[in-house]
């Protein structure tokens, strides 16, 4: 038969035997120190000094002294003026006084309950205010959440960081946001290191809002977010696969003056330590590329850009507006148009006219000829510094009697096209168009010669143009002048001379009053 019971120790009273109350008091006396326990202490390493009747510890320290020596881990009880141990047995739980805290003992060590709910390991699942399973080994059924940091004052830094992990980079990390536990947005790292957003109207099909390229920090949106789209090609990029908008700004309201802005401010220097921008800056620019067959996408061949016109001072802060364009069949952009600082609306300089218009009403200004040219649907036409001149002589021209003689002009008084050729005696057209001709000679006589009249006309590349004969009769020596005027259509290159012809008798075209002169009509 034992001598003790199997749990407790308690002695047994055996048969027969002797002071059996003292076995029995024995066994209460266990039962007091042991049955709801509860110490008093687990730090001290020595007996207190002055104990109570019945006081109990938890010797915790792994070398006791004193009365305690030898008894690490065990419970003491003081009974009768001495201190008495119990070696402890898995599952025992004994409640500290002074710390209000439960402890297990474990079959090793003390292990502190509170400490155990405030440090869970390695649990399978957990529910709050649900049931977790399988699927969802943590689940949550609340209305409200709150993390918070610890604070500096609470042994933390005052800082709060979620980390998030998964195992490579063609997992999935995310946040879904559900309706009916239907999946509704989505936002985190899905398939790649980019974080992207999307979002879905039934849980099925899903549009990319946004991805941010974990290379540059770019952001795309529209098509430029799509799982596996190419990197967006500038801080932000809209892709979108049909036509329409792809920025839409909305304004509405009730008071005032509504508008949707678009604002951009720019300097030189830092963020921190702006400094004033120069003439040639820009504010901001809409720029135009285009994919060509050649397989890529074209450089900017079109822009609109707000520049600064001046160095920037609190005082003077001229801009302009620069819209430039691509030539058809070219590749670079060049200024087409300017608003300038001063007002002027300035068509951009250009070496020629483009070699075929796109529509009636295009004006462009041609540098080539210092004018400015319109397009009518079939032809540009000058629509400034149009071809003028007046020439003259300096010498009695001789004209024989009955024969058509080339007046020689060799004065250009007026010539701001260069187009007269003094050298030649002729007009040669700058370019096609139509062109008002006029002439005036003067008759001087030769001798006793009296010839019945003079004629003039205009030739036009060496034969007659047909048109805007002049003639004078009854010849007055130094006073009869034949005129003659003439609107011709002329091609660039056309050549026009001024003939003569005294009829039955020779004469003289007198220098004096003898003139020659035109100009285009458009």
């Amino acid at each position: 038969m034992p001598e003790t019971t199997r749990n407790l120790a308690l002695p047994l009273i055996a048969a027969g035997q002797a002071q059996k109350h003292v076995t029995h008091n024995e066994a209460l006396a266990l039962l007091d120190a042991l049955v709801q326990l509860a110490c008093l202490d687990k730090d001290l390493a020595a007996p207190p000094p002055n104990p109570q009747e019945g006081d109990r510890y938890l010797v915790a320290s792994a070398n006791p002294t004193g009365a305690w020596a030898g008894l690490t881990g065990q419970v003491v009880c003081f009974a009768d003026g001495v201190w008495a141990g119990a070696e402890p047995r898995p599952g025992w739980l004994a409640y500290l006084i002074d710390e209000a805290d439960l402890y297990l003992f474990d079959g090793r060590a003390w292990t502190s309950f509170r400490a155990s709910l405030t440090a869970f390991q390695n649990l399978a699942r957990l529910g709050i205010g649900t049931v977790a399973d399988a699927a969802n080994p943590f689940a949550a059924k609340l209305n409200k959440a709150l993390w918070t940091a610890r604070g500096t004052g609470e042994g933390g830094s005052g800082d709060l960081r979620v980390a998030l992990n998964r195992q490579a980079p063609g997992n999935v990390l995310s946040l879904l946001l559900q309706t009916g536990f239907s999946g509704r947005a989505e936002i985190g790292l899905s398939g790649d290191d980019g974080l992207a957003a999307r979002v879905s109207a039934d849980g099925v099909a899903w549009a990319g809002a946004w991805r941010a390229d974990p290379a540059t920090g770019f952001v795309g949106y529209g098509t430029a977010a799509a799982p596996g789209a190419a990197p967006p090609g500038a801080p932000v990029t809209v892709g979108t696969a049909t036509g329409a908008a792809l920025i839409q700004l909305d304004c509405v309201q009730e008071a005032g003056a509504p508008v949707a802005a678009i604002s951009a401010r720019v300097g030189r220097g830092t963020p921190a330590a702006p400094a004033a921008i120069r003439a040639g800056d820009r504010f901001f620019a809409l720029l135009g590329r285009g994919y060509h067959a050649g397989g890529a996408y074209s450089a900017e061949m079109v822009t609109l850009q707000g520049v600064a016109e001046e160095d920037f001072s609190a005082g003077a802060q001229g801009t302009a507006l620069d819209v430039q364009t691509t030539d058809l069949g070219g590749t670079v952009r060049r200024s087409a148009l300017k608003v300038r600082a001063n007002g002027a609306l300035e068509l951009q300089p250009r070496a020629g006219v483009p070699g075929r218009g796109l529509g009636a009403g295009q004006i462009v200004f041609d540098s080539t000829a210092t004018a400015f040219r319109g397009y009518d649907g079939a032809r540009w036409l000058r629509l400034s510094n149009l071809a003028r001149f007046a020439a003259a002589t300096n010498f009695d021209n001789y004209v024989a009697a009955d024969a058509w003689t080339k007046v020689q002009f060799n004065i250009g008084e007026v010539n701001e096209q260069g187009a007269f050729l003094a050298g030649a005696s002729r007009f040669v057209a700058p370019e096609a168009g139509t062109y008002l001709f006029g002439a005036a000679l003067a008759y001087r006589r030769n001798g006793s010669a009296s010839p019945s009249a003079l004629q003039a006309r205009f030739h036009r590349n060496g034969a007659a143009a047909g048109r805007g004969r002049g003639a004078a009769t009854g010849l007055a020596d130094g006073i009869s002048v034949a005129s003659a005027c003439a609107v011709l259509a002329l091609q660039a290159g056309d050549a026009v001379e001024v003939f003569a012809r005294f009829t039955g008798a020779d004469g003289y075209v007198a220098a004096a009053e003898t003139a020659f002169w035109g100009h285009a009509l458009a």
